[in-house]
C-alpha cells in the first residue's frame, strides 16, 4: 500500500486543490472529439492536473529516504504521472460511451489511476520486490473499496457534487 500512496494521493489531491484554488480550467479547453462529444468534459483540469502530479510526487520523497522501496527518487513522479493518466483515459472512454461528467463506470473509477500508474512504473523500472499475483489482486480489491470510501467522505465533506 506504500508502494502505491504517490497514486492515491495524486489520484485524490485535484478535487481538494480545486475547491482551494477555486476556478478550474478544462483540459480540453471546451474541445469535442470525432463524435461531437467533449474529449474529456470539465472534470478534468488543468489545475487538477498540476497539482495531483506535483502532490503525489512530492508525498513519495519521505517515503523514498525512509522505506527504501522506490526503485529511485523520481519513481514516486511515475506512480504520480501514471495515475493523473489513468483518471483522464478513464474520462475519455466514459465521454465516448456517452456517460456525462460525474456518472459512474466501476471499476474503472476505481482501478483505471491505480493500473495505468503500476503499469507506467512498471515500463521504467520492471516489477517491484513485493510484486505477486496474490498482492496484485489484494491491491486491486482494498483499492477498490478504499475508492468508493473515500469519494463518500469526500461527498459529505462538500468536496464533491456525488457520492461516486
Amino acid at each position: 500500500m506504500i508502494f502505491v500512496l504517490p497514486a492515491y494521493i495524486a489520484n485524490a489531491t485535484p478535487v481538494i486543490s480545486v475547491k482551494i484554488i477555486g476556478r478550474s480550467t478544462p483540459l480540453d479547453r471546451g474541445m469535442y472529439a470525432w463524435d461531437n462529444k467533449r474529449i474529456l468534459g470539465d472534470g478534468k483540469t488543468v489545475e487538477g492536473l498540476i497539482s495531483g502530479i506535483l502532490v503525489g510526487a512530492l508525498s513519495g520523497i519521505p517515503i523514498y529516504f525512509l522505506m527504501d522501496i522506490f526503485r529511485n527518487v523520481f519513481q514516486p513522479l511515475v506512480l504520480s504521472i501514471g495515475a493523473m493518466i489513468g483518471d483522464i483515459l478513464g474520462s475519455f472512454v466514459k465521454r465516448r460511451i456517452g456517460l456525462e461528467r460525474g456518472r459512474p463506470l466501476p471499476p474503472l473509477d476505481q482501478l483505471g489511476f491505480l493500473i495505468s500508474s503500476l503499469f507506467f512504473s512498471y515500463i521504467l523500472y520492471g516489477l517491484p520486490a513485493w510484486a505477486s499475483l496474490d498482492t496484485f489482486a489484494a491491491l486491486l480489491v482494498i483499492t477498490f473499496f478504499l475508492h468508493l470510501s473515500t469519494n463518500y467522505i469526500a461527498y459529505f465533506l462538500r468536496l464533491k457534487d456525488r457520492p461516486y
